[in-house]
């Protein structure tokens, strides 16, 4: 570690070339990061317009040479920007990508249980008040109808209850979660 002197005279540590090395690195973890995010998103967060254009340019090379000049590049324009407000944008589109499927497998974990007991569909109008229930009984039951149809033509094993009532039945359940505003819990 090498010592420089600060304004007021007192010697410092001075980084190590370790250390400035590593920090480059995290920023182009960053920047790799950062690509995940769709156009849409990467529009919204405050960035320098140079970044947001490296950034883009970043997703259409191909070559492996030019992606990691690309990257080196992306971390020196991210050695000066603002890189905390970068980290909360992309953990709020993480969490927010996470909440979506967990609300997907709610909605799966829903529909199996619609289909395996009719006492489910009580438990699903007492989370959801406000479901046509005649209209989600004619798709359960459509549903179920399909699944021993496609198991007794001998259907191959991932094929059975994946017709067009079985995902039709996903579709009004997502739009009755979507219309309530929060998925019901599976209690």
């Amino acid at each position: 570690m090498s010592m420089s002197t600060d304004t007021d005279g007192e010697l410092v540590a001075a980084p190590s070339k370790t250390q400035i090395k590593q920090a480059m690195h995290e920023l182009q973890a960053l920047g790799a990061r950062l690509l995940e995010l769709p156009d849409a998103q990467l529009d919204e967060i405050e960035m320098e317009d140079s970044l947001r254009t490296a950034l883009r340019t970043m997703r259409t090379l191909r070559s492996r040479e030019a992606l990691r000049r690309q990257m080196q590049y992306v971390g020196k324009l991210l050695r000066v920007a603002e890189v905390e407000s970068l980290r909360r944008a992309i953990a709020d589109y993480r969490a927010g990508r996470n909440q979506a499927a967990q609300a997907f497998q709610e909605i799966e974990d829903w529909r199996e249980r619609l289909l395996a007991d009719d006492a489910e569909l009580n438990a699903w109008s007492k989370a959801c008040p406000t479901t046509d229930l005649p209209r989600l009984c004619v798709l359960i039951r459509n549903a179920r109808r399909e699944q021993t149809s496609m198991s007794d033509r001998g259907g191959d094993g991932g094929a059975v209850g994946k017709g067009r009532c079985y995902r039709e039945l996903f579709r009004r359940l997502r739009a009755e979660v979507e219309a309530s505003g929060s998925p019901p819990g599976l209690g």
